[in-house]
């Protein structure tokens, strides 16, 4: 069997694991209390770790770094007047967020 020229142009024939954000079942929680306990400041955190380990797009990460920098922003600005809006889209961010994380890895099946 002759070898290939280019050893990388089969890479599509293996099979590679879906990476895992988890590596232990406590972590999902231990992740998912981010946002909760940081009033989203720091809901980007855990999106950051799982783009790192190629879990989710550069999108994603982006998209819960802006969030949370319009959080930072709104905390600094104290804009005044009716909040009412701001605070149910602050409690959708950090809901989104929680749950977002509780989804990133699969929950395995037992099989039997």
């Amino acid at each position: 069997m002759p070898a290939p020229t280019n050893p990388t142009a089969d890479n599509h024939l293996r099979y590679a694991a879906r990476p895992r954000m988890f590596r232990a079942p406590w972590q999902r929680y231990a992740w998912a209390a981010v946002p909760l306990l940081s009033l989203s400041a720091l809901a980007f955190v855990p999106f950051i770790v799982a783009w790192r380990r190629r879990v989710v797009t550069a999108w994603v990460a982006g998209l819960y770094a802006f969030g949370s920098l319009f959080w930072w922003t709104m905390a600094a600005i104290k804009p005044e007047g009716p909040d009412a809006l701001l605070t149910w889209a602050l409690r959708a961010f950090i809901a989104a967020a929680t749950i977002h994380i509780l989804l990133l890895d699969p929950i395995k099946r037992q099989t039997k």
